[in-house]
């Protein structure tokens, strides 16, 4: 048994346990003024209590974890367990190297001389060093690691099981050994106990640290695994629609084919009109109707009056513009079709559901050589127009949409056609210009 004045007793005892809290507080990075003050208050009402009731010093570490929870209880902390565990781990690994220092320092420096008075305060003073080293491993080693364990454990309730079944197995040994005076009579005995919980202690939180990351990395490659073949199903039901939808089309076309070889272009317009669910009946907009005048090209002409009545038919303010006649354009007519459809559909699109609205539509022609194409519409949201023309990027759900990096892939080593689109004062503009080579 360490012997020593009420004095030393008392100091070492106080600084033992402002010690372990110190590592702590070091440990979850929440060392802060007020929390001293509070821990200040918190240490002098244990030594109060355990002089009260004579507690044995090896119940220290108990009130230690109980004050660490309630505080974190009280201020309803969402790392609660974890915090509990690192408490448990600090207690558990503190208390048994200052048992270990304590122990060893008595028996080479203090037992059975003659200034006992004096030599007996070496051991809160070899305490406060085993502190600053420990506190100097923390802020080196595990500080700057301390961030990844809440990440990968934000809520570890099995492992708090486990912690704190260990921790009572300590309190157990540990009040036994003190109260049946161990250390006394065997003192190698003792070495060797808090060796091994030490070791542990450490190697114990280490290894579950490690199989949990390995758990989470498996979990993330089923999960990436799952999600693989999640998308491979999506492709493929997309890619047997696109076949449908292809075999249709062209069977469709074959039919309207035969009806155009017989000259029965209306049975030809109505199974068209059925095709692309619009009806045939003449509908007339003046302002739009002058325009598309001077659009000779019937394919298109009949493309841009289906679009743009759609728009007017949907309260979308519209301006049309058509500046001359225009009865050929350079480049493919199927690809400007193309390129006038996506622009047209994206712009409805886009306005269908805003509370101001607008769309703008104009074919400008510069020469027989080059033409422009304009079309603007409003937006409500802010839009990065360099991720607009990334590849594959739309703002349809589940990425579903026509967006304008198709419009890039058009025009692409195609020398008739030019593409640009900005961004201004909530409007976005989107120009193509279609030239002869």
């Amino acid at each position: 048994m360490i012997k020593l004045t009420v004095g030393q007793g008392l100091a070492s005892s106080i600084s033992n346990i402002i010690e372990i809290i110190f590592i702590y507080r070091l440990v979850t990075k929440s060392l802060s003024l007020k929390l001293i003050t509070l821990d200040s208050l918190a240490v002098l009402m244990m030594i109060f209590f355990s002089v009260i009731f004579m507690m044995l010093g090896s119940l220290y570490p108990v009130l230690i974890v109980f004050y660490l929870w309630l505080v974190d209880r009280i201020k309803s902390n969402s790392c609660i367990a974890i915090n509990s565990i690192l408490a448990i781990c600090t207690s558990i690994i503190m208390s048994s190297l200052f048992d270990l220092v304590d122990h060893y320092t008595y028996i080479f420096f203090v037992q059975g001389k003659a200034h006992i008075s004096l030599l007996g305060w070496l051991i809160p003073l070899n305490d406060c060093i085993l502190t600053f080293i420990v506190s100097v491993f923390v802020i080196k080693i595990i500080y700057p690691e301390i961030k990844w364990v809440y990440i990968k454990f934000p809520n570890p309730i099995q492992l708090w099981k486990i912690t704190a079944i260990y921790f009572v197995l300590y309190i157990w040994l540990t009040t036994i050994a003190e109260k049946e005076e161990i250390a006394d009579k065997y003192a190698s005995l003792l070495l060797i106990m808090y060796s091994i919980i030490i070791i542990v202690s450490v190697t114990g939180f280490l290894t579950f640290v490690k199989n949990n990351e390995q758990t989470q990395h498996q979990q993330r490659l089923i999960n990436d695994y799952q999600s693989q073949i999640a998308n491979a199903h999506r492709i493929n039901k997309h890619y047997n629609e696109i076949r449908r939808e292809r075999h249709d089309t062209r069977n469709m076309l074959l039919s309207i084919q035969g009806y155009i070889r017989d000259h029965k272009d209306k049975e030809a317009e109505e199974l068209l009109a059925t095709f692309l669910q619009n009806d045939t009946v003449e509908k007339h907009y003046g302002e739009i109707d002058n325009a598309l005048d001077k659009i000779k090209i019937s394919g298109l002409h009949n493309l841009i009056k289906e679009k743009a009545y759609k728009i007017v038919e949907k309260g979308i303010p519209f301006s049309f513009e058509v500046n001359a006649e225009i009865d050929k354009l350079p480049g493919s007519e199927i690809k400007t079709a193309r390129i006038i459809g996506i622009l047209m559909d994206n712009a409805i699109e886009a306005t269908f559901k805003q509370a101001k609205p607008y769309i703008q539509f104009a074919l400008l022609k510069h020469s027989p050589e080059v033409y422009e194409l304009v079309i603007a519409n409003s937006i409500e949201q802010k839009l990065n127009i360099n991720t607009a023309l990334k590849f594959e990027h739309s703002t349809k759900e589940g990425h579903q949409g026509i967006g304008l990096s198709n419009m890039t892939q058009l025009v692409e080593n195609d020398d008739h056609y030019s593409f640009s689109a900005e961004v201004k004062d909530k409007v976005i503009m989107m120009t193509c210009f279609i030239q002869g080579k």
